[in-house]
């Protein structure tokens, strides 16, 4: 599996690069409030999924036709650009058809962002339901005839013991050029402190399942975010607990890991360990630009004084490749409301220009970093009752066209998330 390594994510739509923007140039336009009507998705969440036509896929971890009185167990959706400089939302498929919560074979409540095949299947997990309730990993694929329904399969049920993962997390799923899925679970495993595993389409249409590495506590603890290739073939993560700091941070301040296979057996590299000192919690996934520098996010750490944790406002991390690896640290340091303890990862841009949210039970912000310095470029919740949008959801923005693309899970016109834009 090493030797086929491209993501078909990346075949299936381009990214292009956003130059210049600055927090002066920059206009937000929110391309759908959710919660218009009955069965509607709501509380977007994970990142957004561009096709070639210019559609934008993603989830919403409540809402849909099913556990209506719950609020909902989640939909797939669709946004579809009409040239008139409007969106059209469909729909494609709500999660739970049995209606009850506590038992919803097909999964329950997605948080991870979706990934597409060359086919326009689309790729993802969800959280909860299954056949052990602890979660699953589906396919759904779209109709023969223009206008049916699409079809979802479950390829994995999860479970909690030690030949099986339990609870993926927030990290959408990766994919090689040979069909293999790769992904994490937040439990599960030999120790049941979560897992990196892979899928394997077989010739009858079922998938294998095998755990690539289980996290035993000093290896790292609740692997969140899923996995990124390099060009080599190597997955890179990051856990939120685990490694050293275990003073600081009780179960260990987290650390960043490598993945190497020889000969079908894929071994663990610790890169770097949080201390709580510098910082702690990584929880985002890794980012790796053309040289090998790996860029993610960390909860708490620096200075500022902020919502979630006063004066310890998080930052972004990049590790440089070499044996005399270099770490640097770029903190939020701004404070204030809106500003810090991030919970999504960047997006590399043109330049390595980086791109991220921050924004836990308030508003929110989309940040910039050039030359480790910090732009804001956009500040949620300037409008009244937040019809822009509040609380930047789980997942890295997406740069595409000239613009960010991103989903909030609170905000709008209805107050339970919106799809937005940004640009000049």
């Amino acid at each position: 599996m090493k030797n086929i390594v491209r993501f078909l994510t990346m075949i299936v739509f381009a990214v292009v690069s956003v130059c210049g923007l600055a927090s002066s140039q920059v206009t937000e336009t929110v391309l759908y409030s959710f919660g218009a009507y009955t069965g509607d998705g709501t509380l977007p969440s994970g990142g957004l999924l561009f096709d070639l036509v210019g559609n934008i896929y993603g989830v919403s971890n409540a809402g849909g036709a099913h556990c209506v009185s719950n609020y909902g167990c989640g939909t797939i959706y669709r946004l579809s650009p009409t040239g008139s400089g409007n969106w059209n939302q469909t729909i494609l498929f709500s999660f739970c058809s049995t209606g009850d919560p506590t038992s919803c074979p097909d999964g329950a409540y997605p948080a991870a962002g979706l990934i597409m095949d060359t086919a326009g299947n689309l790729y993802g997990t969800a959280g909860s339901g299954g056949t052990n309730g602890l979660g699953i990993v589906f396919r759904l694929s779209p109709p023969s005839v223009a206008g049916g329904e699409w079809t979802q399969s479950v390829l994995w049920n999860f479970s909690m013991n030690p030949n099986n993962g339990g609870r993926p997390g927030f990290g959408k799923l990766n994919m090689d050029a040979a069909g293999n899925i790769y992904g994490t679970t937040i439990g599960g495993g030999a120790k049941g402190l979560g897992t990196v595993y892979a899928l394997s389409p077989q010739t009858d249409g079922t998938y294998a399942f095998s755990i690539l590495h289980s996290f035993s506590g000093s290896d790292g603890v609740s692997p969140d975010y899923g996995v990124t290739f390099d060009t080599s073939g190597d997955l890179y993560g990051a856990t939120s607990q685990g490694g050293r700091g275990k003073s600081v941070c009780n179960y260990g301040c987290g650390l960043v890991y490598k993945l190497t296979e020889s000969q079908g057996t894929w071994q663990e590299t610790v890169l770097f360990e949080f201390d709580g000192v510098v910082g702690a919690y990584p929880i985002s996934p890794v980012s790796i630009d053309k040289s090998g520098n790996l860029y993610g996010t960390f909860e708490i750490g620096g200075g500022g004084d902020c919502p979630l944790f006063p004066s310890s406002c998080g930052g972004v991390f990049k590790l440089v490749p070499g044996s005399s690896r270099k770490y640097e640290f770029y903190f939020n340091d701004n404070g204030g409301p809106n500003d810090g303890n991030p919970q999504s990862g960047v997006t590399i841009g043109s330049g390595n220009t980086l791109y991220g949210t921050v924004g836990i039970g308030q508003g929110g912000e989309v940040y910039m970093l050039q030359n480790s310095q910090e732009t804001i470029l956009y500040d949620f919740c300037s409008l009244p009752n937040c019809a822009d949008g509040a609380e930047p959801s789980y997942g890295n923005v997406v740069v595409r066209g000239g613009a960010l693309y991103g989903a909030t899970s609170s905000g709008g016109n209805y107050g339970l998330g919106v799809v937005y834009s940004i640009s000049k």
